[in-house]
């Protein structure tokens, strides 16, 4: 969640009434714009984001629990005097639930090697600060969600369902992290849809799966609330887990990198041409096979993140949307433009700005400091983005720049695992700028991306859009290709925003055709065609890479680093080739190869703490490191 401030929250009807007058103020992203606009050579930096499950773990009775405790236990973890393996002092903080805890490096990163080969011990320190601040049988375990949240005894301390906040009839209301912010936006996305969050995930079809499937958590006779009529209604789909509440999404857990950039241009060209590879790395990442209990028919998380923040009306949802009536706030627009930003990053700030913001203090109606508020971030904060374009704070007390965060990823079981994709996804920064290229493509095809990304398998059993020259090669140089028709898409309609799913996104280049595009599989993407195939026009994006580590000065990069860097560099290209499967395909495995599974598609608490030992504590060179110290037993 973007950061939001604390105050006296207003009520959805208020927030309604002032919508137009914070508007007002939030276009002040001018004065900021026009402030930042000239800023340069800022240094390129980086930092990760890494969310945590706080894990509790009963190996005599074979159950694990979400331990509702982080906010018991950031206390202890922040300003402790405790430093992470680089001597600096981690970053913690709690996350919308209170089963999460996030962490990011005490500095930024530089995109030097030697910084590089740092990430990983830095990672590894972070989770055991966490650990050493928990109980004896909790764990800080980075799977991307709890496979039976929302069944009875998937929580420690247990507490009814159908409190007033959430109204789930499925999980609590201490689920959600006490603070002012996350309340009053799960409060106000159930006020401003008129009806509860309404999530879908297709039910995965084994071989004795009941069908047609239907959800037996289901409560079809609940009359507690008027939305306990939902489900009557239609609300749970059959073939689906059916989900009703915020923390099913914003529960679940992301590897982030937020980049610096020198400027606003190469800021907007990062964000450009990371916005294709989205999806490709959220396939790459995949590691959400499970729901509620059940082993779904998709892989990964994002349209349960996006779901579950939807915020829109059944008027709004039904509107059909192409790819060439994306709205644009007219006078918004304008008044950027009038303040003196052209018309692509006009159009990118209006459409997140057309939004209403869900969490609204009374504090902010007491004529806003136009020089330092926020406002802006109150809208940008809640609009759901593979990739976002973030321009420096109003109080920019730590001369930080624009930025790029690239949001995909999906964590991973294993800091070793979180620290080559990071790697990966920042020496592909560097490598897009040191040769000039690009990934341009209709952002249609992007949003068709995204949905093949949730496939079960989608790395070794689907293709992807991407074009089909963005490189040549010879045996001399990697250069880029001709001039192309590419400007600055910030933003045609290109971010994944929290009420519009992934397809009905405005393309970029609507005369594109299709064999421009063509369908790829991620090992060719990624690590090149075979070769027994003709010359290739694109070399893959690791040759990319190592022919950019290739340029850089022994200054820069020793043979020893190089050496060093391979490893992650190649647990990339293990895993885009399908040597080594997704997270997703080995809890997948765990759960039907656990004694209780009947074939059913149903997740026992006994395979729910099978996949929490075997997957979230992790084995051998890439674990965690808790089992090797003899901190969890074996299983």
């Amino acid at each position: 969640m973007g950061v939001l401030s604390e105050g006296t929250p207003l009520t959805w009807p208020q927030v309604e009434e002032n919508v137009a007058f914070i508007r007002h103020y939030a276009v002040d992203l001018i004065g900021l714009w026009q402030r930042s606009k000239g800023r340069d050579e800022d240094p390129a930096l980086w930092g990760d984001e890494i969310e945590y499950l706080i894990v509790s773990l009963d190996n005599a009775r074979k159950n694990a629990k979400l331990a509702l405790r982080s906010a018991e236990i950031l206390p202890l973890v922040t300003g402790n005097g405790q430093c992470s393996a680089d001597g600096e002092f981690p970053s913690f903080q709690t996350e919308f639930c209170s089963f999460n805890l996030e962490s990011t490096p005490g500095k930024p990163w530089t995109m030097y090697p030697a910084d590089l080969l740092d990430v990983e011990p830095n990672m590894k320190s972070r989770r055991a600060i966490l650990k050493k601040h928990m109980k004896h049988n909790e764990y800080p375990i980075t799977l991307t969600n709890f496979p039976r949240l929302g069944l009875k005894h998937s929580t420690i301390p247990e507490y009814p369902s159908l409190g007033p906040q959430l109204k789930s009839q499925f999980i609590s209301d201490e689920t959600t992290t006490q603070r002012t912010r996350y309340i009053s936006t799960a409060k106000n996305i159930r006020a401003r849809r008129h009806r509860k969050v309404q999530i879908n995930v297709p039910i995965f079809r084994d071989e004795k799966t009941p069908w047609p499937f239907h959800d037996p958590s289901v409560n079809y006779n609940l009359h507690t609330y008027p939305e306990d009529d939902e489900p009557r209604k239609g609300a749970a789909k059959p073939n689906h887990i059916y989900m009703d509440a915020q923390p099913f999404g914003s529960g679940t857990c992301c590897l982030q990198v937020t980049l610096q950039a020198r400027n606003i241009d190469e800021a907007r060209q990062l964000y450009d041409r990371l916005i294709p590879l989205a999806p490709i790395m959220l396939a790459l990442t995949a590691a959400t096979p499970i729901y509620k209990g059940f082993l779904a028919d998709t892989d990964a998380r994002w349209n349960t993140l996006v779901g579950a923040s939807d915020d829109r009306t059944e008027k709004e949802i039904d509107q059909k949307h192409n790819d060439h009536t994306m709205s644009i706030p007219p006078k918004i627009k304008q008044k950027l433009i009038a303040g003196g930003m052209d018309d692509l990053l006009a159009s990118h700030f209006a459409r997140i700005l057309i939004r209403d913001p869900l969490i609204l203090c009374a504090e902010h109606l007491n004529q806003p400091d136009l020089t330092t508020s926020n406002l802006f971030e109150m809208f940008q904060g809640l609009t759901w983005q593979a990739v976002r374009f973030k321009p420096p704070p109003p109080k920019n007390v730590h001369n930080i720049g624009w930025r790029v965060e690239f949001r995909s990823m999906e964590v991973q079981p294993t800091d070793c695992e979180n620290a080559a994709f990071s790697i990966f996804v920042i020496l592909l920064t560097r490598a897009i700028l040191a040769f000039d290229v690009d990934f341009y493509m209709p952002i249609s095809l992007v949003g068709e991306n995204m949905e093949t990304a949730h496939a079960r398998d989608a790395v070794r059993c689907r293709e992807f859009y991407f074009p089909a020259t963005w490189m040549t090669e010879d045996a001399h140089e990697v250069r880029s290709r001709g001039p192309v028709d590419k400007p600055s898409i910030i933003s045609s309609a290109s971010d994944h925003a929290r009420s519009d799913s992934p397809s009905s996104i405005s393309p970029l280049n609507p005369k594109g055709k299709p064999t421009e595009y063509p369908p790829t599989p991620i090992s060719t993407l990624i690590n090149g065609p075979p070769s027994s195939a003709p010359t290739p026009s694109a070399p893959g994006l690791l040759p990319l890479i190592r022919r950019y580590l290739s340029t850089l000065p022994v200054t820069l990069l020793t043979p020893a680093q190089g050496v060093k860097l391979e490893p992650y560099l190649e647990l990339v290209a293990r895993r885009a080739d399908g040597l080594d499967v997704t997270p997703a395909t080995r809890i997948r495995e765990v759960v039907r190869r656990s004694g209780g599974y009947a074939g059913d598609s149903y997740v026992s608490e006994e395979a729910e703490w099978r996949v929490v030992n075997e997957v979230g504590i992790g084995i051998g060179e890439c674990g965690t490191g808790f089992r090797e110290a003899g901190s969890a037993e074996a299983v």
